[in-house]
Formats: structure tokens, sequence, C-alpha cells
């Protein structure tokens, strides 16, 4: 749900993006999305050690994800700063030869984000 704070960028924390790409590639992501009670889990364990405002002010809801409302595509100002953030991993060689172009990536990061919604029950 990082998508939903503010990203301050240059954090190298694009790599998330990527891993989470290689994870569905790897056939990780479709048992992950199976999993119900894991994303149950996962968002109860959120919100308590890891809670944070959204950009809007409001606490980060961890729980909308496991009803549809997971979000891995940022919002345009997020995206501008996730893409020089990746760009800046990519040229100091952090994601090795397994770099794709950053809109590729988010190409790949909207199919999983759909794949994951449209499999919760209340999607």
């Amino acid at each position: 749900m990082a998508c939903r704070r503010e990203f301050r960028g240059g954090e190298r924390f694009a790599h998330h993006w990527h891993d989470l790409t290689r994870l569905d590639a790897a056939g990780f992501a479709d048992a992950a999305i199976a999993d119900l009670s894991l994303a149950q889990a996962v968002a109860n364990h959120k919100s308590v050690f890891f809670a944070e405002k959204a950009a809007t002010g409001d606490m980060v809801n961890y729980h909308a994800a496991v009803s549809g409302g997971i979000q891995l595509v940022p919002g345009a100002d997020a995206m501008s700063k996730l893409a020089a953030d990746y760009h800046l991993m990519v040229d100091d060689g952090l994601l090795l030869d397994d770099a794709e172009s950053f809109e590729y990536l988010m190409v790949r990061c909207r199919t999983l984000q759909q794949k994951i919604n449209s499999n919760r029950p209340d999607a």
C-alpha cells in the first residue's frame, strides 16, 4: 500500500515493484493471491506494526487490499518520483541484468494489481 502514502522518492524503494513482478513471474504471486488468510494476516500485521498516514492524511487502510482495493501503480506525482528512484537503481547496477524499462514494469504491476483485485471476495 506504499502507493497510498506520500512517496518522497530517492529511497531505493523502487526495488519492491521490481521484486513483485519477479515473484509473479516465478509463480509465487498466484499462490499468495489465492491465500486469503495470508492476506488478512499481512493486513493485520501491517496495521499494527507499520501504521502510516496516506497522502490524504487519513490512516492507510491495509484491509482494503484484502477486499479488492490494492494499489500497486501510484498516482502521477508518486509515479514520477518512483520512476526517478527506479532509474537511479538501474544506473547504479542494483537490479543487475534483470532491469526492464520503468514503463514496462508499471504495465506488469498494473496487470498484477488487476489480478489481485479481481480475486478478492468483495471485488
